[in-house]
């Protein structure tokens, strides 16, 4: 099993998380599965698999395509069940798509910090 990857205190988020309901697709080296992303971030995704998270290689995994958003290189942070944690890779590849699909649904995601 994958340890997940632990750059700072694991309950505390950088980004805030809005639910969604989105039909998606990770690729994994020789496998295509769909999916359902449940809530997003500017850092990652909560995503729902089809099957008990047992029945699959997370260290095979290696993007997520969710129609709206676009294609994203993503690693696994951590799974339970039907669920997995994925961090995105390289989030500036889809920053301006997602910072548009975000804020339609939390306007709260508009704020900026004073100076940033």
């Amino acid at each position: 099993m994958l340890s997940p990857v632990r750059t700072q205190d694991p309950n505390r988020r950088r980004h805030l998380r809005v639910a969604v309901d989105l039909d998606c697709q990770l690729t994994f080296t020789e496998l295509l599965v769909h999916a359902r992303v449940r809530n997003l971030s500017f850092g990652g995704a909560q995503v729902e698999m089809p099957l008990n998270v047992a029945g699959y290689d997370f260290s095979r995994l290696t993007t997520l395509h969710i129609r709206q958003i676009g294609l994203v290189g993503v690693r696994w942070r951590w799974s339970r069940d039907h669920m997995v944690g994925l961090e995105f890779i390289s989030p500036d590849v889809i920053r301006q798509t997602l910072t548009r699909f975000l804020a339609a649904r939390d306007p709260r995601l508009m704020l900026r910090p004073i100076g940033g």
